[in-house]
């Protein structure tokens, strides 16, 4: 990433040309994600890693299980930071331009704690209250059991106990708005972000 100045993208354009290719992403995207990363990994510790809470802030993600899933998602190599090329491969997925396949998949491993293949009624109970926390709904503890059964009833359709990806790729095909959560507006963090930058920069010209 280079030690540039805030506001301005230090990739070269061989290394944009390769981002491009490994994410959904165009080259003007990589590069305002290059400036959003450097602000993100600068916001607590200036190291050029996003970590837990930096990563939290900057999405604008609530305090909960949720956040940290898609965190354990994006860090890879789970050495608890976020790379850059690990921030633009996981956000390419949440991103808009996210296909519905990666949005499935990767909506699928959240919820798989651990990584079995398949998803046991706790782990969709977890992973439901935490959405709920994220979405700011509001259910008493009946409303939400009620909606647990109602689901894996429906989701499970062998009737063995667990959700397989199969089950639930049929789920969501059938729902897609169930992972309305799995979509981010990179485009317009990024114009946020260069205004923000922008707005800086005349305040210290003043």
């Amino acid at each position: 990433m280079g030690n540039g100045k805030p506001g301005k993208c230090s990739l070269k354009a061989k290394e944009i040309k390769a981002y491009v290719g490994m994410t959904n992403f165009d080259a003007e995207e990589i590069k305002g994600l290059s400036i959003f990363f450097k602000a993100i990994s600068s916001s607590e510790v200036d190291d050029n890693l996003i970590d837990r809470m930096e990563f939290q802030k900057a999405l604008g993600f609530k305090e909960s299980l949720y956040v940290d899933r898609i965190f354990q998602l994006f860090d890879e190599d789970g050495d608890l930071n976020i790379t850059f090329v690990e921030f633009i491969c996981g956000l390419s997925i949440l991103s808009t331009k996210g296909t519905l396949e990666e949005k499935m998949s990767f909506s699928f491993q959240i919820c798989d704690f651990d990584g079995d293949g398949k998803i046991s009624r706790q782990e969709l109970e977890c992973m439901l209250k935490a959405s709920l926390v994220e979405s700011d709904m509001a259910l008493t503890d009946a409303q939400t059991e009620l909606l647990l059964n109602e689901t894996f009833a429906q989701v499970d359709q062998n009737k063995d106990g667990f959700i397989d990806y199969n089950e639930y790729k049929s789920f969501v095909e059938a729902n897609p708005k169930i992972i309305s959560l799995m979509n981010v507006d990179v485009k317009k963090k990024c114009e946020k972000l260069a205004a923000m930058s922008a707005a800086a920069g005349g305040e210290e010209k003043n």
